[in-house]
C-alpha cells in the first residue's frame, strides 16, 4: 500500500451496509497484533444500533479502489458531563503506513470532538481519550501526531482452566444469586457507581446516564446477554458486589470474559471480590470454556492486580490510554 493519499480513495461517513467491510477490517487488525478476531457482525451491528450512536453522523470511514475499508474513525456522543470525548481511529494493516490516512480521520475525529466542548461545565478540563494496543506502533504513532499523550497502560489478563479453580469461599453473611437483568440493572448500575468512584478515570455522571450506557451494553450483547453468568454478591436483599460475564470473546467460544467485577467500598476486604472471580471460573469451566480474560487499569487505585494474580490470572497483553486536552480548566476526571 502507497505511503501517500490516494486520490481515488473514498472518505465518507459509514452506514449500515458498511457492516461486512468494517468487521473485516476490525479483524484484519486484531489477527495481525494477536492472532485472534475482535468482532462479530452481530456484536458491531449491536453497537451501531445503540441510541446515542448515529452511523452517519459519528463515523468516518476510507474505501480503497476495490472499495475495501482501509480507514475508520468514530466519536459518539459521551452525554453528560461532557468532559472525556471518545475518539476512535485505525487503519487497515495494509494502509497503516500511509501518515495522510491517519491524518485526515484523526482531524475529522478532533473536530467532532471539539463540536461537544461547549456543552461541558463551565471552566472545566475536556479531553479527547483514545486506546492503542501496546504492540500497535502505526496506531501509537498517529495518536502522538495528533498531539496526543500517554496517560495509563490497561492489562488484558488471563486465566487457563485447565484445573479446578479453588471453590469460592464466602464471608459470613454474604450470599449469592444470578441476575434477573430487568429487575436488578437499576440496583447494579448504583452498585457499579459506588464501586468506581475511587478508581482512576472515573467521571461522576448523572444515574440516568450510567443507566443508559449499562441498557446500552446489554442491547449490544444481543443474544450473548446470559443472566445466568451475572453473579451477584448479596447481604440480605442488598447487591454489595458483582460478577458479570460472558461465555465467549468474538467468535470464538472456547473463552469466556468477565466484563465487569466490583465490590461496594464498605464490603472490600472481606474476600468478596475473590469469592466471585473463583464462582466465575468454576462455572465457566464447567460450561466447557479453556480459560477467562478481562480488562483492567493496571494502575488500579484499589490494588485489583494483586486480587487477580491471587485468582490466578497473568497479563497477556497491555492497551495504552491517550489523552488531548482540548479546554483546560478544572479536572473532573479522578486520578488519584
Amino acid at each position: 500500500m502507497r505511503s501517500e493519499w490516494n486520490e481515488a480513495w473514498i472518505i465518507r461517513p459509514g452506514r449500515l451496509d458498511d457492516l461486512d467491510r468494517a468487521v473485516e477490517m476490525f479483524n484484519a487488525r486484531s489477527q495481525k497484533l494477536h492472532g485472534e478476531n475482535q468482532s462479530t457482525p452481530d456484536q458491531m451491528l449491536g453497537w451501531w444500533r445503540s441510541p446515542r450512536f448515529e452511523i452517519e453522523r459519528d463515523t468516518q470511514i476510507v474505501l480503497d479502489e476495490a472499495g475495501r475499508m482501509i480507514g475508520w474513525a468514530h466519536v459518539s456522543d459521551p452525554g453528560e458531563p461532557y468532559v472525556t470525548i471518545g475518539c476512535g481511529v485505525i487503519a487497515h494493516p495494509d494502509a497503516e503506513d500511509c501518515p495522510p490516512l491517519w491524518e485526515r480521520l484523526h482531524a475529522w475525529a478532533l473536530d467532532q470532538a471539539w463540536a461537544y466542548v461547549p456543552r461541558a461545565p463551565e471552566g472545566a478540563r475536556v479531553i479527547a481519550v483514545g486506546s492503542a494496543m501496546a504492540e500497535d506502533e502505526a496506531r501509537r504513532a498517529a495518536f502522538e501526531r495528533a498531539g496526543y499523550e500517554l496517560v495509563r497502560v490497561g492489562n488484558r489478563m488471563r486465566i487457563d482452566l485447565d484445573e479446578e479453580p479453588p471453590k469460592p469461599t464466602w464471608p459470613e453473611g454474604i450470599g449469592l444469586r444470578t441476575a434477573d437483568v430487568e429487575r436488578d440493572l437499576p440496583a447494579i448500575v448504583r452498585a457499579d457507581m459506588e464501586a468506581f468512584r475511587d478508581h482512576w478515570g472515573h467521571v461522576e455522571r448523572p444515574f440516568d446516564r450510567e443507566l443508559e450506557g449499562w441498557q446500552d451494553f446489554v442491547r449490544s450483547l444481543g443474544e450473548r446477554v446470559d443472566p445466568s453468568l451475572w453473579f451477584l454478591a448479596i447481604e440480605g436483599e442488598e447487591i454489595v458486589g458483582f460478577s458479570v460475564c460472558t461465555g465467549s470473546i468474538a467468535d470464538d467460544e472456547t473463552r469466556g470474559y468477565v466484563d465487569g467485577l466490583c465490590v461496594r467500598p464498605a464490603w472490600r476486604r472481606r474476600g468478596i471480590a475473590l469469592a466471585l472471580l473463583h464462582h466465575s471460573f468454576g462455572e465457566l469451566r464447567r460450561r466447557g470454556k479453556e480459560a477467562v480474560e478481562l480488562d483492567m487499569d493496571s494502575e488500579n487505585l484499589t490494588g485489583a492486580l494483586h486480587l487477580y494474580e491471587r485468582a490466578g490470572m497473568h497479563v497477556i497483553r497491555q492497551s495504552l490510554s491517550y489523552d488531548r486536552v482540548l479546554r483546560d480548566g478544572e479536572d473532573l476526571v479522578k486520578r488519584a
